[in-house]
């Protein structure tokens, strides 16, 4: 699905304008509207992948650890950690991202969730079980008193205009 945004933003909203030639539709802040032609001279394309909608919401949180696929020479896996109270790192000051994402493809809305901060690596060695019969690969650790925020931003409509002001 080609999508292309006008080199100049909308003289009403002050908002980017982005033209989507599958569906024919002329967007920015004040709506959309169906157009049958636009002038592409004034308008660049962009690339195929996921685009943010308005803003990211940030929440920090208390650790974040991911366990990597690849095994090692000697047959352990590779735990990726962030972790604000870390006692190999110190504070490694993990945070959640959230935003809402637009992908072309079907034109669906997502709401993902990044961790960003530094993270350091373990060698694991005190697993139980087997980590690749490990139903799960993923842990983020979230403080209770973020969670009426994150809700709250979650609850958000990001094809309304209104909830990003």
């Amino acid at each position: 699905m080609p999508l292309y945004r006008r080199k100049f933003p909308c003289s009403v909203c002050g908002k980017p304008v982005y033209w989507d030639s599958d569906r024919q539709l002329l967007s920015c802040g004040c709506g959309d509207f169906k157009s049958t032609f636009v002038n592409l001279e004034h308008f660049e394309r962009l690339p195929k992948f996921d685009r943010k909608f308005w803003r990211s919401e940030v929440f920090p949180i208390d650790c974040a650890k991911f366990l990597s696929n690849e095994i090692l020479l000697d047959g352990r896996q590779i735990l990726f950690i962030s972790d604000r109270n870390s006692i190999v790192a110190g504070n490694e000051d993990p945070k959640l991202v959230a935003r809402w994402i637009h992908y072309p493809k079907d034109d669906k809305i997502q709401l993902c969730f990044a961790i960003s901060g530094s993270f350091h690596t373990e060698k694991i060695c005190y697993n139980q079980k087997d980590p690749n019969q490990w139903n799960e690969r993923i842990w983020i650790f979230l403080p209770r008193e973020i969670i009426p925020k994150l809700i709250e931003f979650m609850q958000k409509d990001p094809l309304k205009l209104e909830n990003w002001m």
